[in-house]
């Protein structure tokens, strides 16, 4: 190994060494400027220190890339240098290697650029949308919304997915465009089976994006007592495809969500309980309605955090040939309309019987 050898191999070895320190104080300086400029970090709710804090180490990691880059750059332009020195086989070896570093010259850089920002892309991407939306998650547990989280989770899986598959492709398309490799024949070929793949998979197709409009627009949540079609129950599991039912016998309903069209949630925001009873004709309706509308303001006055408003009294709803029906309604929290109605029909039987109360007489025959 001659002299001039020797020296091209210390300069690289010198280069990489002073790569390593600039990659070791762009982290240093990174770690000082977000100390400096992101205090509040350590609130797990401050969106923008967290986007901040995302924005400065995507940042540093371009930086490194880059510096690695130019490293590896550099060491193409030297390697025709050093060549003749370091080879000791035959001309053929030495055509080949002659030929690829000429490509490397001529093409490799902008392929390996074109890998490192496509590599660098779906990084960053999806490192940014599982940022956005942990932001959102962890403001959904303050309030306690299991629900939401889930959602949450199922929306940022599908969401990095699909845009590193975007992105993904875009590069591919990018990268043989670069290699010289025409991509007519391949689009026009992904366009083929495409349209085959929709055709022959439409039902498939059809559920996953009803199931993405139901996370998106937050239609029901796992948990949600609802009524899709004749089939009533508790959402056990919702997915892109299929929603699961657990009905009040305990079984349990598969439904594919291409196939609802008409869903009724009963634990959306919050629910009613419509009470109707039934008193005789020779009782006077005013007290009626006065002893019910006194049980259910008592209840309220106990269960203020189930109760959202103050009961109100319909009046006299319906008159039949057995005596008049009288409806009562009471706002309550999302699924707490059973448990309530059932309470406060036992408290207004009690008062009914302690006031003297008569209900209608069954028909004779």
């Amino acid at each position: 190994m001659n002299t001039e050898t020797l020296k091209t191999l210390l300069f690289l070895l010198a280069g990489g060494v002073m790569c390593a320190a600039l990659h070791w104080l762009i982290g240093v300086a990174q770690r000082s400027i977000v100390r400096r400029f992101v205090p509040s970090l350590q609130d797990s709710d401050n969106a923008p220190a967290s986007l901040k804090n995302l924005i400065f180490e995507w940042i540093a990691n371009a930086l490194r890339t880059l510096v690695w880059m130019l490293y590896f750059v550099l060491l193409i332009y030297l390697m025709p240098q050093t060549r003749t020195q370091i080879e000791s086989v035959g001309s053929m070896l030495a055509r080949l290697r002659g030929g690829i570093i000429e490509w490397l010259q001529d093409r490799g850089i902008k392929v390996v650029i074109v890998i490192v920002v496509i590599i660098f892309l779906m990084r960053f991407a999806s490192a940014l949308i599982k940022t956005i939306f942990t932001l959102f998650e962890r403001s959904a547990v303050a309030r306690d919304e299991i629900a939401a989280r889930r959602r949450l989770e199922t929306l940022s899986v599908i969401f990095r997915g699909a845009v590193q598959t975007i992105i993904s492709f875009v590069g591919l398309m990018i990268l043989l465009q670069q290699l010289h490799v025409d991509i007519t024949p391949i689009l026009a070929s992904a366009g083929v089976v495409g349209i085959a793949v929709g055709f022959g998979a439409q039902s498939l197709i059809k559920d996953l994006f009803s199931g993405l409009l139901i996370l998106l627009e937050e239609q029901y949540s796992v948990g949600d007592t609802v009524k899709i079609g004749d089939i009533a129950g508790t959402v056990e599991q919702l997915t892109l495809r299929v929603t699961r039912i657990r009905g009040l016998d305990g079984s349990l309903t598969t439904i594919p969500n291409g196939t609802i069209t008409t869903v009724s949630n009963m634990s959306k925001d919050w629910s009613r309980v419509v009470l109707d009873v039934e008193v005789n004709y020779a009782e006077d309706i005013d007290r009626a309605m006065n002893i019910m509308l006194e049980a259910a303001r008592q209840m309220r006055e106990e269960h203020p955090q189930d109760i959202i408003e103050e009961p109100s009294m319909l009046g006299v709803d319906k008159l039949s040939y057995t005596g008049a029906t009288l409806r009562l309604m009471v706002k309550t929290t999302p699924t707490k309309h059973f448990e309530i109605g059932r309470e406060l029909r036992r408290r207004i039987k009690l008062a009914f019987e302690r006031e003297g109360i008569k209900a209608p007489l069954p028909p004779l025959t």
